[in-house]
């Protein structure tokens, strides 16, 4: 398998969130349905204006200030003028505006600017605070219980991001809002988080079809409050389901759409204890006369489970463990390899992504856990035993890591698709 360095690159695994456009655009939203902003004291907005010429597409990015008391967000409105598939409001680590982009470009980032390789190609990126993919209000935070907030610290920047196509011949003006209504940190009684699972394992070959399948233990007791999926225009179907500590399972939803995407409130909350696990699966199907693989823009694909819940678990919300990495992620391949060929595939060189991440997807699913688990072993450096010896020789580093997986690979070869 590859080394711990290259792994960790082709894996992507720290991309928060990818667009994808339509190629017509989503419904006109009237001027009238736009959004006033919040009235003072009851939250704030942000708000995003530009304009996209005659067969452009184009992804745009402005930076915020959260105001110096923080927010505490109970609830979220978001509005957003025809030809984008999603608005999205993201947290940063940092604490003013930075005047240089990751990739040492100068500029004013209070301004509207293009990040059409991807905010996350410009700006570093921590997590979500609020979006939607449907320009009426299908919103991804939407009203939490009373008491329940999503903290952003006291002058944290904040990314607003918007992914535009104007597909017709004459330029278009476009408008996106994001509200975010607070509550007083007197009110906050249990601090919400943002669930953003994102399963990296994505190959959908030439004309043809394909699945990507994750599940995620968490291991402590959470509501999740309401959830929604992430796919580009290859997907083709989506299901989400509950695992039990026994190993039932129950559906809990399903559609077949990756634009004016719907979601699925749980009334009461969905509740999961620790061991429980959420497993989502998306269906891709190419058109195209090339291979797909996972990636950031709307030339790659994705497999998200996004949604609010309480209270706050910040590993779960990447489908990673307390004891760190991806120890709560279990991959599911579709095909018939086993684990040990999925592994040699893996370690092939000089292959492309599509076939890396190929590798898991035609694996047998009976597999999935003895190879995710040689997997998060191969990535986390041996759990970490491995790191002085990967910082330095990536001979060395190889030797660390087959040492210290060897248990994980034993159970991988004797794991079988029967």
């Amino acid at each position: 398998m590859r080394t711990t360095t290259s792994l960790i690159a082709l894996l992507g695994a720290v991309a928060l969130f990818g667009c994808s456009s339509s190629d017509t655009g989503p419904g006109e939203t009237p001027e009238d349905q736009m959004l006033e902003p919040p009235a003072e004291g009851t939250g704030v907005q942000y708000r995003m204006i530009s304009t996209i010429q005659p067969g452009e597409e184009v992804e745009r990015c402005q930076l915020f200030v959260a105001p110096p008391e923080g927010l505490n967000v109970n609830r979220e409105t978001v509005r957003f003028s025809s030809g984008s598939h999603h608005v999205l409001l993201y947290t940063t680590p940092y604490t003013e505006i930075p005047p240089k982009t990751l990739s040492g470009a100068t500029l004013d980032a209070t301004e509207v600017h293009d990040c059409s390789n991807g905010p996350q190609a410009e700006w570093d990126v921590t997590g979500v605070v609020a979006g939607s993919q449907s320009p009426d209000g299908n919103s991804f935070l939407g009203e939490l219980p009373e008491g329940v907030a999503v903290k952003v610290p006291p002058g944290t920047v904040l990314l607003m991001n918007t992914h535009y196509l104007n597909a017709s011949s004459e330029p278009l003006e476009t408008d996106a809002r994001i509200n975010l209504y607070t509550i007083a940190d007197s009110e906050v009684k249990v601090e919400a988080g943002m669930l953003f699972h994102y399963n990296p394992f994505i190959s959908v070959p030439a004309r043809d079809e394909s699945s990507a399948r994750m599940r995620c233990t968490t291991e402590k007791d959470i509501s999740v409050v309401r959830i929604q999926s992430h796919m580009h225009r290859r997907g083709v179907g989506y299901l989400a389901q509950k695992v039990d500590l026994d190993g039932k399972t129950t559906d809990l939803y399903a559609h077949n759409k990756w634009e004016g995407v719907p979601s699925e409130k749980f009334e009461p909350f969905l509740e999961l204890k620790a061991g429980e696990a959420l497993d989502y699966r998306c269906d891709f199907k190419n058109s195209e006369d090339r291979n797909i693989a996972q990636g950031l823009t709307t030339k790659d694909e994705m497999c998200m489970l996004i949604g609010p819940y309480f209270p706050r678990s910040r590993a779960y919300e990447n489908c990673a463990s307390e004891e760190g990495g991806f120890r709560a992620s279990t991959w599911f391949g579709s095909g018939t390899s086993t684990c040990t060929e999925a592994v040699s595939c893996m370690s092939t060189p000089d292959q492309d992504e599509a076939a890396f991440y190929g590798c898991v997807v035609n694996s047998c699913e009976s597999v999935g856990p003895q190879l995710s688990k040689v997997i998060t072993c191969q990535i986390s450096g041996g759990y970490g035993a491995c790191d002085e010896d990967c910082s330095e020789d990536p001979e060395a580093c190889g030797t660390c890591i087959t040492t210290a997986c060897a248990a994980e690979m034993e159970a991988c070869e004797a794991a079988t698709c029967d």
